[in-house]
């Protein structure tokens, strides 16, 4: 999995975590096993309230 860590203390950027989003999708898509399809689905939630609270900021 990819490091998201920023130099930063806002945490990753808008396009590191559209970027993320991507990967959660796509593994979500071809991915069978029930505790991976939780992790991968935990983590795309958290990631989608990353971008809302970015895109917030950002208005």
């Amino acid at each position: 999995m990819e490091n998201m860590e920023n130099s930063s203390t806002s945490g990753p950027s808008l396009e590191q975590l559209r970027r993320r989003q991507t990967e959660l999708v796509a593994a979500l898509a071809v991915e069978h096993n029930s505790a991976a399809l939780g992790a991968l689905s935990t983590e795309l939630e958290s990631v989608l309230e990353q971008i809302q609270q970015a895109s917030g900021r950002s208005m």
